[in-house]
């Protein structure tokens, strides 16, 4: 059976944002007197939002609003990459509370 092989490499300007904040930061660390600053790079566990967008129609969207693909017969995406944006919390209470995170979602339809 095929599987998916996921490679995922920063945008340039994911690059250009985080280094903008590493020297925000850096500048308001040292601003509070700050002896050292660690630069961490970002975790790989991070929410990245918007990979396959929900839509009503497959012309606008990836999943619909069940989290089921528009154009491969029943794989589900039940993780944040449906939603457009992010609010500013953590998605993970959205993502069980949609449709896509409940497991009855094939069933019922």
């Amino acid at each position: 059976m095929p599987i998916p092989v996921v490679h995922y490499d920063d945008h340039p300007n994911d690059i250009a944002m985080r280094e903008h904040a590493y020297r925000q930061a850096r500048a308001l660390y040292e601003a509070a007197g700050a002896v050292e600053v660690h630069e961490v790079p970002p975790d790989p566990s991070i929410h990245k939002l918007g990979t396959c967008r929900m839509s009503a129609r497959p012309e606008d969207g990836v999943v619909d609003r069940f989290g089921r693909a528009h154009e491969v017969p029943n794989p589900f995406v039940s993780d944040g990459s449906q939603f457009t944006t992010g609010a500013a919390e953590n998605p993970t209470f959205t993502i069980v509370a949609s449709p896509s995170g409940r497991p009855n979602t094939s069933s019922a339809r």
